[in-house]
């Protein structure tokens, strides 16, 4: 789709071929989704030009720029974005993290259904509220699932990948951040157990938005923040089987610790 020189600095691949990439072209940084969209903006994230291939499916159209392009141009403004869910309890808001397939949508949804307002399902961005707090921006309003997701959720599919659904109940106001909350699988009940530390920061590094990766002043801004974000927000381990029969028990330790003061190891 682009057309003028640019020089690449990082792709992402999907069954074996570039699905995005991200460079730059003179003062420009250059994003494009292959087939779908570009966009282009000066390196502050002022001048931002969206652009949508005419056939691009408008679902997409709306993930991206509600996702992605939106985290782009954060990242781009020095403001805080990561990958993952996040759901807000009675204006108390958790992230979700973890990697694709590890269930984020799937918990936020169900916890929708509980009663949650749903702030992001892919795309989270953190602004600073003062005095060590930070609160989490309402951005998307559709869970992203997979056929049995949704069956499990009680919504029928069509598709053998994943496609939007319409929250129950998008969040209007942001939310103040309490903690996040990694994913994973393992056999046994499901149990939640806090990160300190280095475990801690480590849960969150491979979900942060990292478009610019020649700027290591930049780079290096951002570990800064990072460290006081995990210094002042506990960060949390949630494990629980592969199984769809546990996740009322999985959304009843994720509301523990948004409620709780100081939340303690449940199994």
């Amino acid at each position: 789709m682009i057309e003028r020189d640019v020089c690449w600095l990082a792709e992402h691949l999907e069954d074996g071929g570039v699905c995005f990439r991200v460079g730059r072209s003179g003062p420009d940084v250059v994003a494009e989704w292959i087939g779908l969209a570009t966009l282009t903006a000066r390196r502050d994230g002022t001048d931002v030009r969206l652009e949508f291939d005419p056939s691009a499916d408008p679902r997409d159209v709306v993930k991206i720029q509600r996702g992605s392009a939106w985290l782009l141009v954060r990242h781009l403004q020095e403001r805080f974005a990561l990958h993952g869910a996040a759901v807000a309890v009675d204006g108390r808001g958790v992230v979700l993290l973890g990697r694709s397939g590890d269930g984020k949508s799937t918990l936020a949804a169900a916890m929708c259904r509980r009663g949650a307002a749903l702030l992001a399902d892919d795309a989270v961005g953190l602004d600073y509220a003062g005095e060590g707090a930070w609160r989490i921006v309402p951005n998307e309003v559709d869970h992203w699932l997979d056929p049995d997701a949704r069956m499990a959720l009680g919504a029928s599919s069509s598709s053998v990948g994943k496609e939007p659904m319409r929250t129950i109940r998008p969040a209007e106001n942001a939310a103040r951040l309490v903690a996040f909350v990694e994913l994973g699988f393992a056999e046994g009940p499901p149990r939640v157990f806090r990160r300190d530390g280095i475990d801690a920061a480590a849960s969150l590094v491979p979900q942060v938005a990292r478009f610019i990766l020649d700027e290591p002043e930049r780079q290096r801004r951002e570990l800064d923040l990072l460290h006081s974000i995990v210094e002042t927000t506990p960060v949390y381990r949630l494990e629980r089987p592969r199984t769809f029969d546990v996740l009322d028990r999985t959304v009843d330790l994720v509301i523990d610790v948004v409620g709780a003061k100081s939340p303690t190891t449940r199994v």
